[in-house]
Formats: structure tokens, C-alpha cells, sequence
């Protein structure tokens, strides 16, 4: 940890001074924003709020019990609002002390002005979030309000209604990123956007370099447009009508159990309706076998409801052992498929939600049956790839390897890996991340060992959806063009990354359907104690609204830790600990119950984490300085009092792989060491356990379920394979098993929830909530918004430094740096945000930069060439003299007709063939001519479907043994001379098209040697007909 001190101080050396002009950058009103014209997801003027927006019930902090009928415990939704000649007007705020927060107190004062001059036809709405107490920050607007002379000197206090929008729900359908902060929305009486701006304040940098006086200018710029609207819907209606509107209705008095039912946290609670002092009897205890579980008493009272206690010995003595017996996934017998070999150090593994969606039919010269089998997609650690084995079980089975261009940060050690799989969600189409996958990096940025870490690492976020997306760059070549050319080799392209969690070894979505964008994720971050490998803890990330392909900015997002969730590698200390880099940790969410269940292989066990539990506490920032961005609108924080069963399961032996069963009612957990058993999720007992170890499985990381059989998957890191079990039914298939749990206690505590809840409000009765848990929500320091990774840009002021509009003046000027040493001054996450792809200091290896013996060329912000790749296309302008047209993006040029190409030896050159069917390309030499054999015959025989391309990749490896001269040929076209470095003179075979038998007489036989040696590397044809494999003196591959 000396060293990520050292880190630390010399960043913060770097910070810079807070600024206070106005820089305007990042204020631009525009809807939709500019870039995002595509985007419907953006609600501008003219447009009307969806149902389900309007429909959607959301949580009031402040004020409580206002008394407006639109507002129903505490709850709103914009339905309410909706009402002949009402006007609504929305807010985007967040706490701290941004500049937003000097233009609330004006929106506190002119919203009660408004609203009691207008007898309640306009109401007020503040969406509040990031952080703390929403009650508190709201009361604190109305006293700004009072203080900046406001509303005739009278505080506010019916309005505004200010929401806790911790889930940003209301921000990401109101003000869909990146529309600028803070800012305003006005409805008409039926939900249509009539105007949409942002405040004067935008773009100052923090609450003290925006003025009273500048703020003050929101009164003016609202005031006229709600008037505008608000006069013309009067004068539109029947005065009568109007006169007999009441708008402003006191409700009837209701009870406790009515008033509030809202699980906000940051809400109080009247308890005056549940007081009892007294606890209830024991319950039986919870299990009816082994150690008996526990039991629990409980009482009417919003303080220490419920007590807990191990089952009492005299009990549990007396109750049977809990002994194995069968579920279907196991069976009374089983068997093991290998699905596939040869990966490299396979970590994790998950099924894709929409087999074919990313592969399509056709990609990188391969053809694919997307509507067969299932798809599955392995994480390897040791070449930092996703390998996608397509059709599954099928006859079409075939395995694809893909890799990010910058695998360095992005896929650097792989070891977890996720997809949103919810595809029943109501989000706008273009929010939902569905198909999105997410992973996780055992990596403290160290860019494959070659530099000093600086711990800027966390998960990694894809889009695999490329066949209902083209041109959206989900996926690019080398050059960082979309890969829409089916011959092309294709690289992922991220969709977002966010840094909070270095060496990170488990992550799971989050199935949940508030959230607008639904890219929830939950991660096991080893780092979290700031203890180095020592211990971790649970971090959740809501990537909020992806930056998408080709973009850097992360100031939208929010990461929220939970220091009470704690989590420890292989148990061992330290340095052992570090060996173990790369070990999986399983992680799943119950759909239902949300629960996430979590291996904690240091203390052999699973715990169980109610993730809609937890409290704001306090900002992260002070505690854990390095981050992704400075800006409010990026939360990070610390939250405490989750509820939490830290031993759900206990007992295990490096627990590693987890999964449910498709009806959620069994976990499986892996043992590293090779045994799998199976877990009853309402008891956490065993129910049945299998051993693979005999057969050679000892080092097992993820599980998955397929979700068409229910089959059961595992990855095994030292074999190298994909495993499948097959459960084998024996004993007239009889398998079932009698569930661990005393229907006695179940049926008790199913009442005693009840009672509580009813009595005291929803959620109140928990058996594992810590009720003397109290945090104590901080107000969010300012200069903490301050970010220390400086030297990258990251922290910079302007938004556009992480986007594709602009970028950090000072990466410019990175492009010379030769400083490459691992403990050199240049942070090479400087590169990546500069739009470096190809630098002398990057790593350039694993296939992500140029093949073998290349050099590459960066292509700022887009990718790179290569010296060594050439595309070949089929030029038919010249109907009678048709020829291969070859070109090359890294000179820049389309070589001439009869051109001949110099090839290098101890080079690897890429030719992608994009001639198409018809039209097949093959490399070879040229023999002694045979009489025995015709040219026409020669030539038919050198375009087989075993040794040609029409579509994908030859890769021609030049060395010691390839021979000087080699041709590049294709029916009906003049051969291409590749003349080998050190040849002297090679043949003239301008005049031989093959196929023509005018050509006799003429060497023409343009088939590959034959001769083998083992010593040698593989021949690989491919592309539209066929792929085969032959060992040949000297390599290429097609």
C-alpha cells in the first residue's frame, strides 16, 4: 500500500485550482442534446410524457403530508397533474454544494409564489439525488429561499415537492443524459414538454462561484414561460369552470398504517401506531435438521422488532443429520461433457440472452447459424478475450475469439463476467441495455505488468448488439470503423467503464426494472479496505447512461459501497494471496427475493446481501480518491446498515462459481478444489454435493444454468475446457428432495411480518436487519468533487475532454513521450483518454494491436494501421481485363494493376479478402510445370474449395523456409506477384489468367506446396466454402 500512497500524493501535487468563470461548456440547451439527434429517448418540447413516466409512483421527502390530493402517502406520480389548465415544472438538482444548489433556493421561492398566486394550478417537482439527507437538503432550498428575500419574505413550505431520486430514475426520464445541470422542464395540463432549458448557474464550477445574483436570473427566465403557458390554458377554458376548480384539497386524516407505506429511507416515520413493549414467545426453530437454524421474537415497535438466537442445544440435539439426497441438475448419477478445449485459463462463463444477435450470420470470414443452439461466451484470463461458442451442441458448433483493441485496460485478466438478461423491462428501447454484458478485471491497472499501478481499474461495459445496430460501432475493425464487412477482424469497442473497484474478481447484474437504463451491476472489489489484497468489500455500479462507443466520459453514473459487505480472496496473506490473482469469485441476484448471493473464498462461505437495503452515509471520495469523475452529477458513496447474513452458507472450501436453478430455489456453488453442491435457497442447507476432482477438475472457476435445459456449466482454469454436467437418471428417475425448512417457523414468521408491517409500515419486520444501526449522512465537501487523477484529464472542468468532441489539450503533445519505463512519469491512461491506440508505450501483444513483425500507426481517436495488412477487392471496371485490386489503409494507397508487393521476412501480413462469393482468392507458389497436366486444370485445382477465400482473412507468416516468390490468384484475373525478401527475380506471370487455356505451355500452377514439417506452424484455410488444417514448411492461413 506504500506504493498507492505514493500514487496518491503524486497526484494530488496536480490538482488544479478551482475555477470561477463561467465556461458555458457542457450548458448547451439543445434537445435532444447535440450528437444524440437519434436518440428518442430525449423528451423535448413537443413531446408528451409516456404512460408509463407519467404512471410511475415516486417517493416525496419533502415536505411530508402536504396535503395536495395529488400526493397520496407521500407518493407521486405525474398522472396527478395531469388535469385541465394545470402546469407542472421539474427540476434537476444534486445535493452538495454545486452550483445548482444556489439556483434551488430560487426555485423554493418562485414555486410557492407561483403556486398560491395560481391557486395551485402550477405545481412544482424537484428530482434530488446524489447523496445524504433528501429531507434535509429540501428544507435547506426553503431556507435559501428565505434568505435571498423571496416569496414576499415568507418561507416556503407546501412547495417544491422534492423527490429522492436515488434510483435517477426521474433525472433519466425527465432529463435524459447528457442534457446539462441544473435544469428545468414546464408540462401543460396534458404532459406535453412546452419548454426546456437549463440554469444560469450551469457551468459555473461550484455553489460559491455562482452568485446570488446570477441565480436570481431563473426567476425572470421560469416565470415568463409558466405564465405563457399557464395564461393560455385560461383563456382556453370556461370561466365558470375555472372559478370552480379547487386545486389545493386537505385529505382526509388517515392512519398510521395508511400514511406512510413508502420505503424511502431518508423518510420518517410516524410509529405512534406501533409502541408495544413487549416480545412475543420463541419460534420453533427454523430448520428441521443438523443445527436447527434459528429462532426469532418479535414486537410491535418501530425500534428492535425482532430478536434472533441459534436454535437452543437441547433442540437441536435432538433433530436428525442432514443427509444428502438428489436434485434433477445432479441426479442419482451423472456424467461430464467437454463442451470445448484449449482456452486460455477460462475464468467465467454466461449464456448469451439473444443467441446470433452479435455474430450474425457471417463475421470475420466465418459463416454462423444464429438460429441454432444456444450461444455461450467464456472469459479467458491469460489472453484477456471472450471466446463465443456459438450454436452449442449443435452440428454447426464453432468457437470465435474476440478481444477490446485496448484489452491492456479494458479486458486486462479477466476473471468475471454478466449479461442484462432482462428482456421484459418497460424501458424506452433506446435506454434498455439489454444484451449488454458487463466484466470484471483482476487487474490494479498495471497495462499487463508494464507500468507502476495506479489502481484505476473497475468493470468494463459492452454492447453485444451489432446485427439490429449497424454502424453503431459496438464492434470495429483495427482502423475503429464500424465492422459491418463480413471480412473483416472484428474487436470489441466498450460502452462504458467505471474505476472504483481494481482487482476485481466477481460481478453479477442486477435484474432490477427502476432504473431507465438498467445497467445495475454488483461487484466484488478485493481492494475495498485499502488494505491491498488483504480484504474487500461490495460495490454496486449503476453505469446510469452508458457514454457509449467511442466516448470517455464517465460524469454520469453512480457507485455506492458497502464497507459492512466484507470480502476476502483465498485465505492467506498478502503476497500468497497475490498468486491467486484471477480466481473467480461467483455472484448472483435472486430475481424475486432480491438477494445477491456472493462466494467468499477467504472464509469459505456465501453471504447473502438484501440489496435494497443500505442508507447513505457518506461520500466516498475522501476515502477512496481515485474515481472516474469530478462532476456532481457522478455519485460515489459510502452506504452502511445493509442487511446482510454474512454465513448463509458456510463450511465450503474456496468457494468460487455460483448459480441459481432456472425456478430459483437451489444455489449452486462451486468449490475451486472440484466439488459442486447444490443449496436449498429458504434454508442454505446442502442438498446434494458431486466431486469432479477424480476426474481431474481442481481448479474450477464460474457456473452457469442453461436456461433451455437447465443444464449445469462449469470453466476449470488448469484444463482449459468448458464442461457441461449431464445428470443421469437412475432408479425409475426418481429424484426429489424434502426441503430443510420447519413449516412451523416459516408459517410464524409469515405472520409476524404481517402483523408488523401492517402496524407500523411495509419492511419494518426483518430478521436481519441491525436495528441500533445508525449512519450519518455527511454533507459532500466541495473540494472533494476535485478528482486526484489529474494528469489524465479526467478531472478536468470541461465535459468535452471525455467525449468525442474534444479532447485533452496536453494529450496531444503525449505522441513523442518515449518514457516507457515501468516507473516513468507518463500515466499511460493519459494515451488512452488522448486517443492513443498505437504508441510506443502501449503493450502490443495478444492479436489487439498488429500481427507478428508489424507496426502500427496510430489514428487519433479512432484506432490504428498496420504496415503488414492489405485488402484485396475484385475490380470488374475493365469487364475484359478484370483484376485484384489491393489496398492498404496504412500507406494510404490502392497499389496500381501489375503492381508487385515486397514481403519481409519474420512477418505475419494479414490479406482481407472482401471479392465475395464468385470470386475466390488463394495464395501459392508456382512449380515446375507438368505436361501431365493441363494450366485450365492446374489453375481449377489452385481455387478448391479447400484452399481459397471470398470473404475473411489469409495470413501469410513469412520465415527462413517460405520460398522467394509467391502469387496471389483468382479466377479470370491476372496473379499477383509477393516477391520475399532476399529473392532475386521472380517469374513473369503477367500474362497468365487462370482458366484460360490460352495460358498452355505457360507456368501457371499456383497450388501451395505440399512439403510438411512438423517444426512448422498450422495452415489455416477458411472463409465462405470451407476450413480445414494442414501443417505446411512455411505458414499461412486462410
Amino acid at each position: 500500500m506504500q506504493q498507492l500512497s505514493n500514487t496518491l500524493l503524486a497526484l494530488s501535487i496536480l490538482l488544479p485550482q478551482s475555477t470561477s468563470a463561467q465556461t458555458n461548456v457542457g450548458c448547451d440547451p439543445s434537445c435532444p442534446p447535440l450528437g444524440y439527434e437519434s436518440d428518442s429517448s430525449h423528451l423535448c418540447p413537443g413531446s408528451t410524457v409516456d404512460v408509463s413516466a407519467a404512471s410511475r409512483l415516486h417517493d416525496i421527502c419533502h415536505p411530508l403530508n402536504s396535503g395536495l390530493a395529488a400526493v397520496s402517502n407521500n407518493k407521486l406520480s405525474f398522472d396527478a397533474f395531469k388535469k385541465k389548465g394545470h402546469v407542472t415544472v421539474i427540476a434537476n438538482y444534486y445535493t452538495g454544494c454545486e452550483a445548482g444548489r444556489r439556483e434551488s433556493g430560487v426555485y423554493a421561492g418562485i414555486a410557492q409564489r407561483i403556486h398560491d398566486d395560481t391557486n395551485g394550478l402550477v405545481n412544482f417537482v424537484s428530482s434530488l439525488k446524489g447523496g445524504g439527507s433528501c429531507s434535509m437538503w429540501a428544507g435547506t432550498y426553503q431556507s435559501d429561499a428565505l434568505s435571498m428575500g423571496l416569496n414576499d419574505g415568507v418561507k416556503p413550505s407546501t412547495m417544491p415537492l422534492t423527490v429522492s431520486d436515488e434510483s435517477y430514475d426521474l433525472r433519466d426520464h425527465f432529463f435524459t443524459p447528457p442534457f446539462p445541470h441544473p435544469s428545468y422542464i414546464v408540462l401543460d395540463e396534458n404532459l406535453e414538454v412546452t419548454y426546456k432549458s437549463v440554469g444560469p448557474c450551469c457551468g459555473y464550477s461550484n455553489y460559491y462561484a455562482c452568485t446570488d445574483n446570477v441565480a436570481l436570473g431563473l426567476d425572470k427566465m421560469l416565470t415568463d414561460k409558466i405564465y405563457e403557458i399557464h395564461d393560455k390554458q385560461l383563456r382556453s377554458m370556461d370561466e365558470t369552470t375555472t372559478k370552480a376548480t379547487p386545486t389545493t384539497v386537505m385529505t382526509e386524516p388517515t392512519t398510521a398504517a395508511e400514511s406512510t407505506t413508502t420505503t424511502n429511507i431518508n423518510q420518517p416515520f410516524d410509529s405512534s401506531g406501533c409502541q408495544s413493549t413487549t416480545f412475543s414467545e420463541w419460534s420453533a426453530c427454523s430448520k428441521t435438521c443438523g443445527d436447527g437454524g434459528i429462532q426469532f421474537r418479535y414486537r410491535v415497535n418501530f425500534d428492535q422488532t425482532v430478536e434472533t438466537q441459534p436454535c437452543p442445544s437441547e433442540v437441536a440435539s435432538t433433530l436428525p443429520e442432514c443427509s444428502e439426497q438428489c436434485v434433477i441438475e445432479f441426479g442419482n448419477e451423472f456424467d461430464i461433457t467437454v463442451i470445448a478445449s484449449n482456452l486460455n485459463s477460462p475464468r467465467d462463463l454466461a449464456f448469451h440472452p439473444t443467441p446470433g444477435i452479435h455474430l450474425g450470420s457471417y463475421s470475420e470470414g466465418r459463416t454462423f447459424h444464429p438460429n441454432e443452439g444456444e450461444e455461450l461466451w467464456v472469459a479467458n484470463g491469460y489472453n484477456h478475450s471472450i471466446s463465443i461458442i456459438a450454436s452449442l451442441g449443435t452440428e454447426y458448433q464453432t468457437t470465435i475469439s474476440r478481444r477490446d483493441r485496448g484489452y491492456y485496460h479494458y479486458m486486462n485478466n479477466i476473471t468475471a463476467l454478466a449479461f442484462n438478461t432482462v428482456n421484459s423491462s418497460p424501458r424506452n428501447a433506446d435506454q434498455d441495455t439489454f444484451n449488454y454484458f458487463a466484466l470484471c478485471n483482476d487487474n490494479i491497472n498495471d497495462y499487463v505488468g508494464s507500468k507502476e499501478p495506479n489502481y484505476f481499474m473497475g468493470p468494463t461495459l459492452y454492447d453485444t448488439n451489432t446485427v439490429n445496430n449497424p454502424g453503431k460501432k459496438n464492434t470495429v475493425n483495427r482502423a475503429g470503423d464500424d465492422c459491418s464487412d463480413p471480412a473483416d477482424q472484428c474487436f470489441f469497442l466498450h460502452a462504458d467503464m467505471l474505476h472504483e473497484a481494481p482487482a476485481c474478481i466477481g460481478i453479477a447484474h442486477d435484474p432490477e426494472v427502476e432504473t431507465a437504463y438498467g445497467a445495475v451491476y454488483w461487484a466484488f472489489d478485493t481492494t475495498g479496505d485499502n488494505s491491498g489484497y488483504d480484504g474487500g468489500q461490495l460495490v454496486k455500479f449503476d453505469f446510469s447512461q452508458p457514454h457509449g462507443p467511442g466516448s470517455m466520459d464517465h460524469s454520469i453514473a453512480a457507485v455506492r459501497r458497502y464497507p459492512e459487505v466484507k470480502l476476502y480472496r483465498e485465505d492467506g496473506n498478502s503476497d500468497q494471496q497475490q498468486q491467486h490473482a484471477g480466481h473467480h469469485a461467483g455472484m448472483v441476484v435472486h430475481p424475486t427475493k432480491r438477494v445477491l448471493y456472493i462466494a467468499n473464498p477467504g472464509k469459505g462461505t456465501v453471504v447473502a446481501v438484501h440489496i435494497d437495503t443500505g442508507r447513505y452515509s457518506r461520500t466516498a471520495r475522501e476515502e477512496y480518491p481515485i474515481f472516474s469523475n469530478r462532476l456532481p452529477s457522478f455519485e460515489y458513496s459510502i452506504y452502511e446498515c445493509v442487511e446482510q447474513e454474512d454465513i448463509f452458507a458456510g463450511g465450503l472450501d474456496n468457494p468460487s462459481g455460483l448459480v441459481l436453478s432456472l425456478d430459483g430455489t437451489k444455489l449452486f456453488v462451486a468449490e475451486r478444489g472440484g466439488r459442486i453442491v447444490a443449496l436449498e435457497v429458504e434454508s442454505g442447507m446442502v442438498l446434494q454435493s458431486i466431486d469432479l476432482s477424480p476426474l481431474g477438475y481442481t481448479s474450477i472457476g464460474g457456473l452457469t444454468i442453461s436456461p433451455t435445459t437447465g443444464a449445469l456449466y462449469f470453466v476449470d482454469m488448469n484444463m482449459n475446457q468448458v464442461v457441461r454436467i449431464d445428470a443421469a437418471q437412475v432408479n425409475d428417475g426418481e429424484c426429489v428432495y424434502q426441503s430443510r425448512v420447519n413449516a412451523i417457523s416459516q408459517s410464524a414468521l409469515e405472520t409476524a411480518q404481517t402483523q408488523v408491517d401492517v402496524a407500523c409500515g411495509e419492511n419494518t419486520f426483518s430478521l436481519t436487519r441491525d436495528y441500533s444501526c445508525q449512519v450519518d449522512g455527511t454533507i459532500p465537501n466541495g473540494t472533494l468533487f476535485e478528482q486526484v487523477h489529474t494528469d489524465t484529464g479526467y478531472a478536468s472542468d470541461n465535459p468535452d475532454v471525455q467525449s468525442m468532441a474534444g479532447m485533452d489539450e496536453a494529450a496531444a503533445l503525449l505522441a513523442n513521450r518515449t518514457d516507457c519505463e515501468y516507473d516513468s512519469e507518463l500515466n499511460l491512461d493519459a494515451l488512452l483518454l488522448g486517443g492513443f491506440y498505437c504508441h510506443v508505450c502501449l503493450p502490443r501483444n495478444y492479436g489487439s494491436s498488429c500481427d507478428a513483425g508489424g507496426t502500427c500507426a496510430n489514428v487519433q481517436w479512432e484506432g490504428f494501421t498496420c504496415d503488414n495488412e492489405y485488402y484485396v477487392d475484385f475490380d470488374d471496371k475493365n469487364a475484359d481485363a478484370p483484376s485484384l485490386m489491393i489496398s492498404s489503409l496504412h500507406y494510404d494507397t490502392t497499389y496500381p494493376k501489375n503492381s508487385k508487393l515486397e514481403l519481409s521476412r519474420g512477418v505475419t501480413y494479414r490479406f482481407t479478402i472482401r471479392t465475395g462469393a464468385g470470386q475466390p482468392v488463394s495464395i501459392g507458389t508456382v512449380p515446375d510445370f507438368s505436361d501431365k497436366i493441363s494450366l485450365a486444370e492446374s489453375s481449377v485445382k489452385s481455387l478448391s474449395s479447400n484452399t481459397i477465400v471470398t470473404n475473411g482473412p489469409i495470413l501469410l507468416t513469412v520465415d527462413d523456409a517460405t520460398p522467394d516468390c509467391l502469387y496471389m490468384t483468382s479466377p479470370g484475373t491476372q496473379s499477383v506477384t509477393l516477391i520475399v525478401e532476399g529473392a532475386k527475380e521472380c517469374p513473369d506471370t503477367s500474362n497468365i489468367i487462370p482458366g484460360d487455356d490460352s495460358n498452355s505451355g505457360v507456368p501457371g500452377d499456383l497450388l501451395p506446396e505440399a512439403k510438411s514439417s512438423a517444426e512448422h506452424a498450422v495452415l489455416y484455410f477458411g472463409g465462405f466454402f470451407a476450413v480445414m488444417f494442414v501443417t505446411l514448411s512455411w505458414t499461412i492461413s486462410y
